[in-house]
């Protein structure tokens, strides 16, 4: 029954883990106050959800993330931090930027993409270098404009090796 959700649906099913993080039960009208949306709007979106297998929901009662909704949030959450943490760890682009870029690039990129550049970071992340050579002069030239001394020399033998 999954099926890929619209950054729309996206949203609401993000506003009702969230909600869920501090309620023990949340009903239509607390996603529409946490989202400043409509009644009718939400609850058509959540309608979608339930349609679509994200959350379970009877009319006028208390909404929960089923394991499909639970699953596609932990997902969800973990490639946009990992965007996050390249755009504000690695470029140096300070984090509220970070985190609505981060947000720009998801929607923008088909899943296959994504999931590689998560997995870059993933490996980027968990490889032995605390921070590659690379990264460090790249860090440089965004800061100063200009490639240091040692990347100048570089013509086929690297000194990030």
């Amino acid at each position: 029954m999954k099926e890929k959700l619209t950054k729309s649906l996206e949203t609401y099913l993000l506003a009702v883990d969230n909600l869920l993080e501090t309620k023990e039960s949340i009903i239509v009208k607390d996603v529409a106050a946490y989202l400043n949306f409509g009644g009718a709007t939400t609850a058509d979106a959540i309608k979608k959800l339930r349609e679509k297998g994200y959350i379970n929901y009877k009319p006028y009662g208390n909404i929960t993330l089923t394991e499909l909704g639970e699953r596609t949030v932990i997902v969800k959450k973990y490639r946009h931090n990992a965007i996050i943490k390249f755009l504000n760890k690695v470029l140096d682009i300070d984090l509220q930027k970070a985190e609505f870029n981060a947000e720009q690039m998801e929607y923008s990129m088909t899943d296959d993409v994504l999931e590689r550049l998560v997995s870059f970071l993933d490996f980027m992340e968990q490889c032995s270098c605390s921070e590659p050579k690379w990264i460090k002069s790249c860090k440089s030239t965004l800061t100063t404009g200009e490639l240091n001394e040692k990347c100048k020399a570089c013509s086929g033998s690297c000194c990030c090796k």
